[in-house]
């Protein structure tokens, strides 16, 4: 037992550096793996997320406000199985209510009011009715309209038909998908006429800021709610396909949300295995290069060795960060490419300190020796050299790995990385495009902030732990 805790005391930071990638692997594998390859290219999608909340802050945010008894609105989508469904028929229309009960007990209104529908549609465009019916008994009619028959998708033996040639009376059905926002001018001058109800000046409020309010002061009427959706058909034709309700919250899921809606955490694990594949790709390649050709530039002599150490020279006194984004401004932002450049500037530093470790082992009297023996120059490079680089070449192989993840994060925050890859520098990027530091939206900069953090500090870790494990491999 003291050998074990001495050897975990000795070896905390290779612990927690191993901890950690294991971390990191599993969300690459998560992310490869159980997320279908369709779903993550939905990434850079606004329409696929519109049913999320905009730049909404993490869903656990609440737990500590909840001290201070203080609640953000959470995101909730109803959908159309949760509605208290009911039928009045009457001999010219047919009135179908669709009802859905919406707690409402926080501290702030709500975001906004999105009501997604998809109704099918007969000879006569149906009538649509939206109520709202408060904890106070107040009833507001928000929005009243007909399905316009020029906005109707035509669809026959399930194939959108716009063929001017097609008969009209083969169509087995019409069907419209819309969307109702609370934001629209119609909820806006449906509300106007309830204006009379308020003690105070509704004209330049929201419409969340209007439904969701005391009458006697504009602060949140906590209680039940009822949103009825109203659909008046004309023929047995018209049915209710699909309908969702969703009261746009302020916190939702883990990591919060966007200004297009994206959900950060998703942007966060799909971004691990890029991240991780530029790093890694660019390490191996650049420590690779830089060991082998810092190698031959020290072992050989005279003329080669001077003109490969005049080759070191040139990319040392280079502005690479500069060259870089001229590079990249000029041939492009394709993530391939940026590897290739990031590995055609990283392996000139480890390749000069390989040349001169290598000058002086090549001169250690056992080299000598072997040289005397006859051994080929192959030989006593693998054998005799490439060991003793080895514990600095690994070294720099776990440092180059966050080098080249937070140079990628640098090129995306300004602006010249491949925006179809979701990669921590671009979701950096695009929240420094939208002001979220300014804003306000912390999440959306930290977690990807913490994520080239943390991945920087696994791979020092586990560098440094290398180092102490070949200088004890050396003692026995």
């Amino acid at each position: 037992m003291h050998i074990n805790n001495k050897f975990i005391k000795e070896n905390e930071g290779g612990i927690i550096g191993i901890i950690l990638i294991l971390f990191l692997i599993g969300m690459t594998f998560y992310a490869l793996f159980l997320i279908p390859t369709q779903l993550r290219l939905h990434w850079n999608d606004p329409l696929y997320w519109s049913n999320n909340p905009r730049d909404a802050a993490p869903s656990w945010i609440n737990y500590f406000l909840k001290l201070f008894n203080y609640q953000l609105p959470e995101h909730k989508i109803f959908y159309q199985k949760d509605a208290l469904r009911n039928y009045i028929n009457n001999t010219e229309f047919k009135q179908q209510n669709n009802t859905f009960s919406y707690q409402f007990n926080f501290n702030e209104f709500p975001s906004a009011i999105d009501i997604p529908y998809t109704i099918i549609v007969g000879k006569i465009p149906p009538v649509i009715d939206i109520y709202i019916k408060r904890p106070d008994n107040l009833e507001f009619e928000i929005y009243s309209n007909s399905l316009d028959s020029n906005n109707i998708k035509y669809i026959a033996n399930g194939h959108d038909t716009n063929n001017n040639t097609l008969n009209h009376n083969i169509l087995s059905s019409n069907t419209v998908s819309g969307r109702i926002y609370s934001s629209s001018q119609e909820v806006k001058n449906a509300l106007n006429n309830y204006s009379n109800l308020f003690k105070f000046s509704i004209a330049n409020l929201s419409p969340e800021k209007i439904i969701f309010s005391e009458t006697n002061s504009n602060k949140p009427l906590t209680g039940k709610y009822e949103i009825t959706f109203s659909i008046y058909s004309f023929d047995s034709n018209t049915i209710l396909k699909d309908l969702n309700i969703i009261i746009q919250g302020k916190v939702f899921g883990l990591l919060g949300t966007d200004e297009l809606r994206r959900d950060v955490f998703f942007g966060i694990l799909i971004g691990t295995p890029v991240d991780l594949f530029i790093g890694v790709t660019v390490a191996l390649s650049s420590t690779f290069i830089g060991l082998f050709y810092g190698l031959i530039a020290g072992y050989k002599e005279r003329k080669i060795g001077t003109f490969m150490l005049i080759i070191i020279d040139i990319f040392l006194t280079l502005p690479s960060l500069i060259l870089l984004i001229i590079i990249s401004l000029h041939f492009g932002r394709n993530l391939l490419f940026l590897i290739g450049l990031f590995i055609l500037f990283g392996w000139p530093g480890l390749a000069l300190l390989n040349r001169t470790f290598s000058i002086q082992i090549k001169n250690y009297q056992y080299v000598q020796a072997s040289k005397l023996m006859g051994e080929s120059d192959l030989k006593i490079v693998l054998r005799h050299i490439v060991p003793q680089l080895l514990p600095f070449t690994l070294a720099n192989f776990a440092l180059a790995v966050p080098a080249a993840i937070l140079g990628e994060s640098a090129l995306s925050f300004l602006g010249l990385g491949d925006p179809s890859f979701p990669t921590w520098g671009q979701m950096l990027q695009d929240a420094h495009t939208s002001s979220a530091e300014t804003l306000g939206y912390w999440w959306w900069i930290v977690s990807p902030g913490f994520m080239i953090s943390i991945t920087s500090v696994t791979f020092i870790l586990l560098g440094r732990s290398s180092e102490k494990f070949f200088k004890m491999d050396k003692k026995r």
